[in-house]
């Protein structure tokens, strides 16, 4: 049998599925559970007995020069995780892989003068990477614990090989043992491609030839991904889902899945993710609820970005080395090509759609047509409601699309499309919200700005986006402490910096003042203020919504 933790479970079996097989273990009461675990499966692992865990720590890197395999070191809590300090140290000059585990008391109990209590996460750094695994056994808690310690164990061989940390906190009572098998636990695995030419496995691609549904989504990206993109969409051998921010083409369909996804079935075996974060939301939850969809992400960086809850491989290197290798290689599907119909027809009726009143997304409309006839070399985009309704109307064009999707925070919108208007000639269009405009207008100081960077401002006094949280118009705190709602204009902040302004009132008046804006000769940025009613901004957006839910309907 094995210990009824379900963390010291999970740890346990995915030690055993990433090779594991010598653990140096050292005496104690908090980690017992875990020792008794390691040997129940004595088939699997060989245990070495060491009562210093000074010494226990060096044994360790002994076992790891003999074979050149990966070994873990288990202690108690307390003091005895900082007496393996000089050995991870000397694990991490030597480039050795070692594996520290240590038990911990629980969260609640650390600096209330319980005995062997100490502040254990992230206590053998710089040395050795730290990672605390949740305790409690939620859903979302064990699907963490799953992550984190395949994350953990893959880092050992980041960076030349390095000496890792993870601690397990444990609550009492500690020795209970009637759990009768481990847990089939997820697996991620970790490519680092060699050979340009072949840059994933065999197998892999085989796997990714197989799928019944495959996608391709993309995130926030900056590079050029045009060419083996088109190579799919011809060949219709991934179903290709850009986001607006990932400057590719094909970004509507993101946008259009988002819209009818509730009404569909949309449920892909296999995602090729690439690129960093999205807008959309209801896309990334279906995708995460789906069962038996397997996500290979393509990633340059160390880092080990889980956003579907599926990761099961995970390739070190650029989307602009797989992808093409990919495009070469992946045959037709019918479900993809089927799919990429189903959408073109549901595109069309969309393009179809008008407005007659003045809103955020009328306005929105009018700039991408105008901007048909009145190149830009660039187009930036405030964060909450103005990158949302852009994804409405908005491709892939001649120019690229940036956003601080990084965080996704209000600040720096402003301040970006000035620092890019500084060094880049043509036009830059910024599209931003009134919040975020207001709160980062210190930027238009900088007096080497010229008129080739033109704003557009959206006021529809607070922030809109609160507006279309479901729950949230029932909160009487909404309106003037939520979306901060105000009467502020901004043509008194286009005077003291000197900037051109126009603004828009009426609908009637909006296609001819959006012209003038784009095409007004000006040594300074030029501001547009778009006046708009939030009650009508939500109007707009729900007879968005109704047009797509009657689509759906008619399919």
């Amino acid at each position: 049998m094995f210990c009824d933790k379900t963390g010291v479970n999970q740890l346990t079996a995915l030690l055993a599925s990433h090779g594991f097989r010598d653990i140096v273990v050292c005496p104690g009461s908090r980690n017992g559970a875990l020792v008794h675990n390691f040997h129940q499966c004595r088939e699997i692992f060989t245990l070495h007995s060491v009562t210093d865990e000074r010494s226990a720590a060096f044994v360790a890197i002994g076992i790891y020069l003999s074979e050149r395999k990966p070994v873990a070191l288990c202690v108690t809590s307390g003091s005895a995780l900082l007496n393996t300090l000089p050995g991870v140290a000397e694990a991490y000059f030597r480039h050795v892989p070692l594996l520290v585990i240590s038990a911990d008391r629980p969260a609640e109990r650390i600096g209330q003068l319980d005995g062997q209590t100490l502040f254990q996460p992230d206590a053998l750094k710089p040395y050795a990477a730290s990672y605390n695994l949740p305790e409690t056994d939620r859903p979302q808690d064990c699907r963490l614990r799953n992550r984190l310690i395949n994350e953990a164990i893959l880092s050992m061989q980041h960076n030349g090989k390095r000496p890792v940390h993870i601690n397990v906190p444990l609550t009492e009572p500690l020795f209970t043992f009637s759990t009768t098998g481990l847990p089939a636990e997820r697996i991620i695995c970790e490519i680092r491609p060699t050979v340009a030419a072949a840059p994933l496995p065999e197998d892999l691609t085989a796997r990714i030839a197989r799928a019944h549904f495959p996608v391709l989504l993309i995130g926030q990206y900056e590079e050029d991904l045009s060419a083996p993109l088109r190579q799919f969409e011809e060949n219709s051998s991934l179903l290709v889902l850009p986001e607006l921010i990932g400057n590719s083409s094909y970004s509507w369909r993101t946008n259009m899945l988002e819209e009818i996804i509730s009404g569909m079935r949309f449920a892909p075996d296999m995602v090729i993710h690439a690129g960093g974060n999205q807008v959309n939301k209801l896309l990334k939850f279906r995708l995460r609820e789906t069962d038996g969809c397997e996500v290979i992400r393509i990633e340059e960086s160390t880092d080990f970005p889980d956003t579907f809850d599926h990761l099961s491989v995970i390739v070190r290197s650029s989307p602009l080395t797989i992808l093409p290798h990919l495009a070469e290689t992946l045959p037709a599907n019918e479900n993809v090509r089927r799919m990429q119909r189903l959408l073109a027809a549901y595109r069309k009726r969309i393009e179809d759609f008008q407005t007659d009143t003045l809103s955020d997304l009328s306005i929105m409309k009018m700039l991408c047509d105008e901007l048909r006839h009145s190149p830009i070399s660039a187009l930036h985009l405030g964060n909450s409601s103005v990158v949302r309704n852009a994804l409405y109307f908005f491709d892939k064009n001649d120019f690229p699309v940036y956003c601080n999707r990084g965080t996704n925070g209000i600040e720096g919108s402003v301040s970006v499309a000035c620092g890019y208007s500084l060094k880049k000639n043509g036009l830059s269009l910024l599209l931003v919200g009134d919040l975020s405009f207001f709160y980062d207008q210190n930027a238009l100081w900088i007096q080497g700005i010229g008129g080739n960077l033109r704003i557009v401002l959206f006021n529809n006094g607070g922030g809109q986006i609160f507006h279309s949280l479901q729950g949230l118009s029932s909160s009487p705190s909404r309106d003037r402490y939520i979306a901060a709602s105000h009467q502020c204009a901004a043509c008194g902040i286009a005077r003291s910096y000197g900037l051109g302004y126009f603004s828009i009132n009426t609908l009637s008046e909006a296609q001819e003042t959006i012209r003038q804006f784009l095409t007004t000769e000006s040594d300074r940025p030029v501001l547009l203020e778009v006046f708009t009613d939030p009650r009508i901004n939500g109007e707009a957006l729900e007879n968005m919504h109704n047009c797509f839910r009657t689509i759906i309907n008619t399919k």
